[in-house]
């Protein structure tokens, strides 16, 4: 079998010289990258000299895994069935040679073969240079770390009241979103995950005036760049297109340009007026003339005028890229100093170094970072190029080769690092000639589907146009296609050669096309097929038709493997609820978050609601969730209740026994049911524990019953864990928290065993699948919402990387200010991914491809309407138009429903809920019922109290007094439980004073001590009442004492005697109050073993310790 670029290959194994590999899909770059790898084990005095670096785990243990069954293949000389084969044994026989001579043991310590994620070599880096690296060695990795970076905005807010150097700057912040506290946490939390962008050149070594002399100067870059572009390539036709100008200007008495313009920033309005000679208002060439744009045709002079401009547009026509360039002069920005927006960006650029110096503090004080800054703190621990650190000098004798695959997704600070760790190698291998030391990095920009990452295709170009350091990178172009069949190869080259841009661009990411080579022969089926679906029917027809070819492909014993691949989860969620409807068994990862779970969502809607009585979307959402299920007339009736702007409060209106009346007697009897369970809920409010409160609230409503699958109990109970943490780190139902956690937590369907594979299209890179089917191609993402804050990464013409950022400035389409520039550049490179993206997909396929999506006609002639820009049909929408199978609209059973949409709900109502919990009833009755506090600010400070103490006992070392760090965390631990400004005041400063006292008091010493065995914070267990009930307690604190061997039980109070009350009067109120409660902790405790247990109270802000007399 003939390879067709077979000889670039074996040039690409060449020790002597450093390349970039273009590997398109299904070229087989893996085995290229080991096939390098072996040769140059062959090369160097020890493994580690030779390091490769992959984006992800799976690759990098898969390209292990292959070197060491090489290697072994070798060992063992078992036999070679192609001659691809016999190369690559060759070279293991290489490398097991140096093995051999120099002891490495490779096949025993595959340990030393040098072969890393991007990740794990800069986190290498960090741990070897702890203190450059700004974080201490043993720092977790996050892969989301957005509590941490709104933990430092926090911080950042709370100096608000303070002296900060940015309290000014973030008060005008706060004041242009109109002190819309919630909308500059997300804009700061979402630079700061993207401050690897911005930190080089926002960092705190610069001034604030010198910040924004660095933006100046990068936007004045950024237009003369572009207009100097222009001037290079008209300036062969810029005498006559002068000339016309001068002549159009003339007839419109205007001012005519003396000269043609250069590429300082001030020639801007006279490009604009060039421009407006050769496009229309629109951005597209001239295609007819008169006198209104200055060329009347009244004579033959006139005549003779239009004619040349017309030429001159035809042969301006022929240029690539000169139409959109001319047409972006409109978009490039004009900053004014003075103007809001400017001074908006300015004050966030002061903001910005205090940001994130705060997150680092965040960063020590939870020993966890994010890959951010491993990354960041990798280049750190490098040093600057005119001061490298000693690591640097000791890698540089370390490593002699680099490989680095799937480089078309690096991001700026990672092609930073392999520009640092190859500083000296172009003067090295100039002395070093028959020692040189390579690079070689693989990738494909057709591939580059990661922007989002911040990966930057542009820099694969770059990378193969300049090299690094010297070190010269020629470009091999792989073309063979091992994976699918030609019917599949030949398809994707017709349909994408037109889609693409025609020429790579490493300024803008462009990226052309490269046709590719089939290897496999053809089959005799149809190896694509296209579909289209119209009408109201349309998606539900869709779903129908793929779930009817994915049960074929099921039952098709040719068929290994199915994936069904989409752009985001929610355009798959229709087929995947098809699926299971059809008892069709798939495995899908990372599909759907615990918040898309249909009992997470029912359980948010009850938090919801019990969270804000007044929250009236939330109570309806509670009434129509399965356990209540009103139907919709009884919850119009519910909803139209009261007048327009005056709605009584939800709760309120439900207990209305007019509003009962006027329901349905199915609609009564649920309302009284969860009137019920609301009523038992509330006298368990502030007793139990958040978990314990809303998990009994779910099952007194019935919600495991109304499950749609057994996979959602498990939904349910990890929700309930989250509501634990949050208690345990005193967040109480925060309800921004817990949305962001379920949103944040995936869900999987595994099916181990099912042929057919559920993913995105990004998830899908990398894989391959005999049937491939993508359908909604002309279905959009949401909506693209306008941003408050615009930020990019600009490469200059010089290949220089800046920084961009703008505000919002109100401006309209057209509009020259930075913003609109931002806005359409990022609309750009949207478009590009986009037709990357669906390049990828298609090219997963092995043996087939099914490709679906709506259509519309056009109402005017009745041809298929052309789909939106932005959808992944655009790019190859004539292929598909001329190829579509259509499938009309098929009529629906009943049109007033839509297929699938049913009201779930409990069909019969559960008996009466129990009683309230009677863990805390003595026999007497209910005399020792702990009533629940009614001031509100003193429940509140007992909750952050409760979480303070936890705290310290879980401390090595317990501190003298609790710090500032403390304290401020604790306080906003009591803001977030919902305190205003009015009331925190005192809230603090009753916290401060229990948590202090009992840090000086001895006997609270000797309670918060960790020395002690068995000890226990906020215990929570299950028992049985004596009545046959179950109990869930939670005991505040529980230990051994190691000196007398016995058990204590102490619970916090932060009450104190009211004024003019005896002390003796408050302990016996006290003790009587809290006697049955602590008999129950009692009993439950002495299952534990046999050693004596004593009760008490202890009583934080006065402080005192009083024992409790048990029987």
């Amino acid at each position: 079998m003939k390879i067709a670029d077979s000889d670039e290959r074996r040039r690409a194994l060449d020790p002597l010289r450093s390349f970039c590999v273009s590997a398109p899909a299904g070229s087989g770059k893996t085995e290229l990258l080991i096939q390098r790898y072996l040769c140059l084990l062959a090369r160097v005095q020890t493994p580690e000299q030779v390091l490769a670096i992959t984006f992800t785990r799976k690759a990098a243990a898969e390209m292990r895994q292959r070197v060491v069954e090489a290697l072994l293949a070798a060992s063992a000389n078992e036999p070679c069935q192609t001659a691809h084969e016999q190369l690559t044994r060759e070279l293991a026989r290489g490398a097991l040679e140096a093995d051999r001579t120099r002891g490495w043991r490779l096949t025993r310590d595959i340990n030393r073969i040098n072969i890393k994620t991007i990740d794990s070599f800069c986190g290498g880096l960090t741990r070897q240079m702890p203190v450059l690296s700004e974080f201490g060695g043993q720092a977790a990795i996050l892969d989301n770390a957005e509590e941490l970076y709104r933990e430092a905005v926090s911080q950042l807010f709370a100096e608000l009241d303070g002296g900060s150097p940015v309290t000014r700057d973030l008060r005008a912040l706060l004041l242009h979103f109109d002190n819309n506290w919630r909308m500059v946490e997300e804009l700061l939390v979402g630079m700061l995950q993207r401050r690897d962008q911005w930190r080089e050149y926002v960092d705190l070594r610069y001034s604030p005036e010198r910040a924004e002399a660095y933006l100046l100067s990068t936007v004045r870059t950024l237009v003369e760049g572009e207009l100097a572009a222009l001037g290079e390539a008209l300036e062969p036709f810029a005498s006559s297109l002068l000339d016309l100008q001068r002549y159009a200007a003339g007839n419109l008495d205007r001012e005519s340009l003396a000269e043609f313009p250069g590429s300082n920033v001030s020639e801007l309005p006279h490009w604009r007026e060039l421009r407006n000679v050769l496009l229309t208002g629109t951005g597209g060439w001239r295609r007819s003339l008169d006198k209104r744009m200055g060329f009347p045709s009244a004579n033959k002079e006139q005549k003779q005028r239009k004619a040349e401009l017309s030429a001159l547009i035809n042969q301006l026509r022929e240029l690539p890229g000169l139409e959109e360039s001319l047409a972006s002069l409109d978009a490039l920005p004009e900053p004014a100093e003075g103007d809001a927006s400017w001074q908006l960006v300015i004050q966030l650029f002061h903001v910005l170094p205090q940001l994130a110096a705060r997150l680092l503090l965040v960063f020590a004080r939870h020993g966890q970072v994010d890959h951010t800054q491993v990354a960041m703190s990798a280049l750190q621990a490098l040093g600057e190029d005119e001061a490298p650190t000693e690591l640097a000098l000791r890698l540089d004798y370390r490593i002699e080769h680099i490989l680095v695959d799937e480089f078309q997704d690096t991001a700026g600070n990672q092609y930073e690092l392999v520009r640092r760790l190859t500083r000296g190698w172009g003067s090295h291998n100039a002395t070093n000639p028959q020692a040189p030391r390579s690079v070689m990095i693989v990738g494909d920009g057709m591939q580059s589907i990661y922007g989002f990452r911040n990966a930057n295709v542009g820099l694969f170009l770059k990378a193969r146009e300049e090299g690094f350091n010297g070190v010269a990178l020629e470009p091999v172009q792989l073309l063979c296609n091992f994976r699918s069949t030609a019917g599949i190869v030949e398809w994707v080259n017709a349909t994408f050669a037109g889609a693409f841009p025609d020429s790579d661009d490493m300024h803008s990411g462009e990226v052309r096309f490269t046709p590719a080579v089939p290897v496999r022969e053809a089959l005799d089926k149809t190896a694509v097929e296209c579909h289209g679906f119209e009408g109201d029917s349309a998606l539900q027809d869709e779903v129908d038709y793929v779930c009817e070819i994915l049960e074929r492909g099921i039952g098709d014993r040719d068929c290994a493997s199915i994936a069904l691949l989409g752009r985001s989860r929610g355009q798959l969620r229709p087929f995947t609820r098809a699926l299971r409807q059809r008892g069709i068994s798939f495995s899908a990862q990372d599909l759907e978050t615990l918040g898309d779970s249909p009992v997470v969502l029912d359980l948010m809607s009850l938090c919801r609601a019990l969270l804000n009585p007044a929250d009236r979307v939330a109570w309806l959402s509670l009434l129509r969730a399965p356990w209540c299920g009103l139907q919709l007339e009884d919850l119009h009736r519910v909803g139209s209740r009261g007048e327009p702007g005056a709605e009584p409060a939800p709760l309120e209106l439900l207990r209305d026994r007019c509003l009962q009346n006027d329901l349905s007697a199915d609609g009564r009897d649920r309302l009284v049911h969860l009137l019920q369970v609301l009523d038992q809920l509330e006298s368990r409010r502030d007793r139990l524990a958040l978990r314990v409160w809303i998990e009994q609230a779910w099952l007194a409503l019935g919600g495991p019953a109304v499950v749609e699958h057994p996979s959602q109990l498990k939904d349910a109970a990890r929700f309930f864990q989250l509501l634990e943490n949050a208690d345990r780190d005193g967040l109480g139902l925060d309800l921004q928290w817990l949305q962001r956690q379920v949103d944040s937590l995936k869900l999987g369907e595994e099916q181990p065993d099912s042929k057919l594979q559920i993913m995105t299209l990004h998830k899908a890179k990398g894989l391959e699948f005999d049937w491939v089917l993508i359908p909604g191609l002309s279905r959009l993402t949401r909506g693209d919402a306008r941003p408050l804050m615009l930020w990019d990464e600009y490469t200059a013409a010089d290949g220089s990387r800046g920084f961009l950022v703008a505000a919002d400035d109100h401006s309209g389409k057209g509009d020259a200010t930075l913003y609109g520039y931002l806005r359409q550049q990022r609309k750009r490179k949207v478009l590009l991914e986009n037709t990357r993206l669906l390049y990828v997909g298609t090219t997963r396929a092995v043996r087939r491809l099914w490709l679906t999506a709506s259509v519309k006609p056009e109402e005017s002639d009745g041809e298929w309407k052309a789909p939106p820009g932005t959808s992944l049909l655009s790019p190859v929408w004539e292929t598909f138009r001329r190829q579509m199978a259509f499938h009309p609209e098929s009529p629906l059973a009943n049109p007033e429903q839509k297929p699938g949409w049913r009201l779930r709900r409990l069909q019969q109502m559960p008996a009466a809920g129990p009683e309230p919990d009677r863990a805390f009833h003595t026999e007497e009755g209910d005399a020792n019922i702990p009533e629940r506090v009614g001031n509100r600010l003193e429940r509140y400070v007992g909750t952050v109290v409760h979480l303070a103490l936890e705290e310290l006992s879980l401390r090595e070392t317990l501190p003298a007094q609790a710090g500032d760090d403390d304290l401020r965390r604790w306080a906003m631990a009591l803001r977030r439980l919902g305190l205003g400004e009015e009331d925190l005041g005192q809230a603090r400063a009753a916290l401060e004073k229990s948590v202090q006292a009992t840090l000086q008091d001895p006997k609270g010493r000797w309670i918060l001590s960790g020395r002690h065995p068995e000890a226990f914070s906020e215990y929570a267990l299950t028992c049985a009442g004596q009545d046959g009930q179950v109990k869930d307690l939670v005991i505040d604190r529980t230990f051994l004492d190691s000196e007398s061997g016995v058990r204590w039980i102490v619970d916090y109070k932060t009450s104190r005697p009211g004024e003019g009350e005896p002390m003796a009067d408050f302990l016996r109120r006290e003790a009587l109050t809290y006697s049955g409660q602590l008999q129950s902790y009692r009993q439950a405790m002495a299952t534990r073993g046999p050693q004596p247990v004593r009760c008490a109270l202890y009583f934080t802000a006065m402080p005192l310790l009083h024992e409790l007399e048990l029987e």
